[in-house]
């Protein structure tokens, strides 16, 4: 296991989030925590990306240029399904780059920018 650098960043339509923290990197996962205790997990899996979160609101996207893909975001005991339009995706040079669309009932509801940048310490 690796301990990472991590510099997160969230822009939607409707928030921004941006911190630093440490992580661990093993098998293709990335796992770190933010200040509200949450662990959130990024997934490698060839050309496809797992976003995982787990707190007080849980969730779960894949991100896939080449299909629509479903995610899950359950907060309160509510569970919202979505289908994610990735419109990029690139991971290079320890630098993940996501841009998504968060579609519900053939509308768009939500969309992000999603930026990890990941270094060895």
């Amino acid at each position: 296991m690796k301990k990472v650098k991590i510099d997160f960043e969230m822009n939607s339509l409707d928030s921004q989030v941006k911190f630093t923290t440490t992580g661990e990197f093993e098998n293709q996962k990335i796992k770190f925590s933010d200040s509200e205790k949450s662990t959130h997990y990024i997934v490698f899996n060839n050309n496809i990306i797992e976003y995982n979160k787990k707190g007080l609101m849980d969730m779960k996207f894949i991100f896939d240029i080449n299909n629509l893909t479903k995610g899950t975001y359950v907060v309160d005991n509510n569970s919202f399904v979505f289908d994610i339009l990735t419109t990029h995706l690139e991971n290079k040079n320890n630098r993940l780059i996501i841009q998504y669309d968060l579609i519900q009932d053939n509308e768009i509801v939500n969309r992000s920018t999603l930026v990890i940048a990941y270094s060895i310490t």
